[in-house]
């Protein structure tokens, strides 16, 4: 199974439709896991018809911000448990009948606001029963070594996003290739580059699945 994450930092403009385009025809995701589309569901089966991908959930945007989409192949079996403006929570019956759990998380920008957005995380991880998958634009790092430039990471967020993984036994996937995954393109010393994007998963799936592997794909160097 392939699950892909993308921040779209808004889906509405030609040039960002073509991009998804191409993300899906170069990776071939099962599931593709779409936040910050920045509109409604409705306008997004419009996206979904134009990428020839009938199969999803769109959550409305609120405003020019947030909005999130989760699109999967046919042939794929997949069921939606349950969903909010920072998440959408999946079933996934796999080739084995194995069945795995797939979350697309999405964290609160505003930093005041992101233990929310961890709430939400506990409260999906109270019904996981099965082996769990969570990936997504985080919003927060796990220590200095995921922040180049700038001032360092505030200690306590990153604290709190221990204790969640902690809390609910998932463990960091990190990637094969590439590291950071948001850069604010700013030149010399206002550089600043953050590792807010990646896969977390139960223990369980590190090792049921040996060869698990995850990988940046539009990497910044």
């Amino acid at each position: 199974m392939k699950f892909m994450c993308w921040n779209c930092r808004g889906l509405g403009s030609p040039a960002k439709l073509w991009e998804l385009k191409q993300l899906l025809v170069a990776n071939n995701p099962d599931l593709i896991f779409i936040s910050e589309t920045k509109m409604s569901a409705n306008d997004f089966h419009r996206v979904q018809n134009k990428c020839r991908v009938q199969n999803g959930l769109a959550v409305n945007s609120e405003g020019r911000s947030g909005g999130l989409a989760l699109m999967w192949r046919d042939g794929m079996n997949v069921s939606v448990q349950n969903y909010s403006k920072h998440h959408i929570d999946s079933m996934v019956k796999l080739e084995n009948n194995k069945e795995i759990r797939v979350t697309g998380f999405y964290g609160h920008a505003n930093l005041t606001l992101r233990s929310s957005s961890w709430d939400i995380l506990r409260r999906v991880g109270d019904s996981v029963r099965e082996e769990w998958i969570v990936g997504g634009d985080f919003n927060a790092i796990l220590n200095d070594a995921e922040k180049e430039g700038g001032r360092r990471g505030v200690r306590a967020q990153m604290n709190e996003f221990k204790e969640v993984m902690d809390e609910l036994a998932l463990v960091d996937i990190k990637p094969d290739s590439g590291w950071f995954t948001w850069v604010n393109n700013r030149s010399g010393g206002g550089l600043i580059k953050e590792r807010t994007d990646r896969f977390i998963g139960s223990v369980s799936v590190v090792e049921n699945f040996p060869f698990i592997a995850t990988k940046v794909v539009r990497q910044t160097q």
